[in-house]
């Protein structure tokens, strides 16, 4: 469930340049990001978050 959440949060980020602006912000903190995706509704974790980051390299 949540890397459906991560998927939605992403899709939503790339329709949204003050979101990716947000996100770009955070750097390479994870845990900004998943606390940036529940401002906007959507939970995941860091570890979620860093298994897909790892899986798109």
């Amino acid at each position: 469930m949540s890397k459906h959440q991560l998927e939605q949060f992403l899709d939503k980020a790339a329709a949204s340049v003050s979101l990716q602006q947000q996100i770009d912000q955070c750097g390479a903190d994870n845990s900004c990001v998943v606390a940036l995706a529940r401002e906007h509704g959507h939970s995941f974790s860091s570890a979620t978050l860093s298994r897909w980051q790892r899986d798109q390299a």
